[in-house]
């Protein structure tokens, strides 16, 4: 059996309604081993070759996507995903790992709010 990455949205979290800025709004993601262990720089699971992406759906069609950072802090991840329009919307979270395979993902319903 693999070993399977779990994704906690930080930012926007479900029914969230997040204000955009200059086209974007910010996303945050923890990413950790599904059995509850901490990424380690350096370590076995090192989140620095991770690969994280965002994609933001409209009505179920997909609109953007954007790679996600390892930001530094323990397990965190975050990046600007690009927003067109206010309304509901779905954002889905991928991360692999790509020496081991490890992989994950998550979906998060929240509503985006434009000037």
């Amino acid at each position: 059996m693999s070993v399977q990455l779990a994704i906690q949205p930080l930012s926007p979290r479900p029914g969230d309604k997040i204000q955009s800025s200059n086209g974007t709004i910010n996303v945050r993601v923890q990413v950790t081993l599904s059995c509850g262990l901490p990424t380690c720089a350096g370590g076995r699971w090192d989140p620095r070759r991770f690969r994280v992406k965002a994609s933001l759906y409209y009505f179920g069609k997909k609109d953007s996507d954007a790679g996600l950072s390892y930001s530094g802090d323990a397990n965190e991840f975050s990046g600007f995903v690009n927003v067109r329009a206010s309304g509901p919307c779905s954002l889905l979270v991928e991360a692999i790992d790509p020496e081991t395979g490890a992989a994950g993902r998550t979906r998060v319903d929240f509503q985006v709010l434009t000037d």
